[in-house]
């Protein structure tokens, strides 16, 4: 075996270990006590407070089933607060891609007037891998065991070339690393303030484009300190960090 099929070799075997060290890692559950007092709450219609536990769990683990989120948005929605029921649904949206959550959303900023709810490609397509992630990890994780078996057989048995399928093990895992450990991108934000200043630039004495009210959903282009940049009717914008809440 040549010196840079051995080479390849040993950094699949790295690259391998390391996947499984980070993929399969325990992300920490939600406090199941606190869990099952708050839908105990909830079927006894106290809704405002199971979601102070609801909110109590989402803030400890980071973390939260798709059937909490939607009860979440379901009791702010009855408080007839739009703003937090769109960022509910959005987050429900995100895990099941459930069609139902989307025209949902639709509806309410329709009723409120807030813009950036229209379902793009890339939200579809997010709200699918969220949907499938364990299919997803699964399918590329087995393809990438093929690749491997391939390449040390032909390491230790057959003796012949297996640069090709070294090469290809080494894509397959990276995108397994990516999948199971970033999100796909287009980052969003919901306002969560009325009276938003949207300034062309990340200071008070900036021009002011707009004054718009709490709701509207925005894609984040970047962060710059207290300011987040953001896309707003086709133009770039910057609005406070704490105008503003991240979705994804």
């Amino acid at each position: 075996m040549s010196k840079k099929q051995n080479n390849i070799f040993k950094f699949i075997s790295i690259l391998f270990i390391g996947m499984m060290a980070t993929s399969f890692s325990s992300f920490g559950g939600e406090d199941k006590g606190l869990l099952a007092q708050a839908d105990s709450l909830f079927k006894l219609q106290k809704y405002t407070e199971s979601f102070e536990i609801y909110e109590q769990v989402l803030e400890g683990s980071n973390e939260a089933s798709p059937q909490m989120l939607m009860k979440m948005a379901y009791i702010k929605e009855g408080l007839g607060d739009y703003n937090q029921a769109l960022y509910f649904l959005n987050k429900y949206y995100q895990q099941t891609s459930d069609k139902k959550a989307q025209n949902k959303m639709e509806e309410l900023a329709t009723d409120h007037e807030v813009n950036g709810f229209a379902l793009s490609d890339t939200t579809l397509f997010k709200g699918l891998v969220h949907k499938y992630y364990a299919e997803f990890n699964l399918l590329i994780f087995g393809v990438a065991l093929f690749l491997i078996g391939i390449v040390l057989y032909r390491k230790f048995k057959s003796g012949s070339n297996a640069t090709p399928y070294a090469v290809s093990a080494v894509v397959v895992l990276l995108l397994f690393f990516w999948l199971t450990n970033f999100e796909l991108s287009e980052p969003k934000g919901i306002i969560i303030e009325d009276h938003a200043y949207l300034m062309t630039g990340p200071s008070g004495g900036a021009d002011l484009i707009e004054v718009v009210k709490k709701g509207h959903r925005l894609n984040i282009l970047d962060e710059a300190g207290v300011w987040i940049k953001v896309e707003w009717n086709g133009r770039e914008a910057y609005i406070r960090s704490k105008m503003i809440k991240r979705i994804s």
